[in-house]
């Protein structure tokens, strides 16, 4: 249900929103990052410490242990699957884009523990990789910062998958924007100019009342459920509101090449697109939140 050609568009290096992170952090890991209030001076040294913990508080949560089998869903460029392995679990890591799971193999491919496969999550079924995928077979699953590229059936069907793919009492770690209200698509009103849907590829978020009757409807019990969004999309917005709007002064522009070179990637008369862009962010931050849902498969 997913479509690679669409979601590939948001992690081409195409948009400067992208290239911006990328120069400030995004490698192995492509997420928000999570940001207390006393880390926030390392910001300096770029995102990558913020995407770590993020990642570190997630599987936290999933608490994967050694001999477990997990599926990282939507794994992306594999930093977060070879962190469930360094937990002694074995994992299979799965993403749309073959780009991707090149780039993983290459950075973690060595690790026993860990297999990479192209495949779709949201119709597992389909996936023509040596990777075993049978009812029942998996302990646990990870989907983080993923399922918002799914639209509402995808999103449906991933839960679909990852039910049948987990054992009685295996546990699923969702971790998603979420839309505050029963009106997703009042993201039109906040995002005219489509300046948010276009850049990260996505039609609307699930609202939260939605997702928790999704999974009671198809058999999950929720065991946690964490409201990340101060932690995580407000600081991210706040952060990158104010390296746009500095980077579209001249003097701006040049401090920030200074300190993050690759940032000379990004064109002087992309900066005040990148302006507005966070402007849009901010108005669809305020409708929806960043919430991190743990659930369980019943015995």
């Amino acid at each position: 249900m997913s479509d690679e050609r669409i979601i590939r568009g948001a992690y081409d290096g195409t948009s400067p929103a992208f290239r911006g992170l990328e120069a400030w952090g995004w490698g192995e890991l492509v997420n928000l990052g999570y940001y207390p209030l006393v880390a926030l001076p390392g910001l300096a040294f770029g995102m990558a410490p913020f995407q770590r913990r993020l990642v570190r508080h997630a599987l936290d949560l999933l608490a994967p242990q050694p001999g477990e089998r997990v599926l990282d869903a939507g794994c992306g460029r594999g930093g977060a699957t070879v962190r469930i392995a360094a937990r002694g679990a074995d994992v299979v890591g799965i993403d749309l884009l073959p780009e991707n799971v090149a780039e993983a193999e290459a950075r973690n491919g060595s690790d026993p523990r860990v297999r990479f496969a192209v495949g779709d999550v949201t119709r597992l079924s389909g996936c023509t990789a040596d990777v075993e995928l049978s009812d029942g077979s998996f302990d646990a699953v990870l989907c983080l910062e993923a399922a918002f590229h799914f639209g509402p059936k995808g999103r449906r069907a991933f839960l679909e998958e990852a039910r049948r793919v987990l054992r009685p009492g295996g546990r699923l770690l969702l971790v998603d924007f979420v839309w505050n209200d029963s009106q997703p698509e009042r993201i039109e009103s906040l995002d005219p100019q489509r300046w948010v849907r276009d850049t990260w590829r996505f039609a609307e978020f699930e609202p939260l009342e939605r997702y928790r009757a999704t999974a009671r409807e198809l058999g999950f019990r929720e065991l946690r459920f964490l409201d990340w969004t101060r932690q995580v999309t407000a600081r991210f917005q706040l952060i990158a509101t104010f390296l746009a709007r500095t980077g579209s002064w001249r003097v701006g522009r040049a401090v920030w090449s200074a300190l993050r070179p690759r940032l000379r990637r990004i064109r002087a008369e992309e900066w005040p697109e990148l302006v507005l862009l966070m402007r849009a962010h901010g108005e669809v931050q305020r409708a929806s939140r960043y919430v991190a849902f743990l659930l369980e498969k019943p015995l």
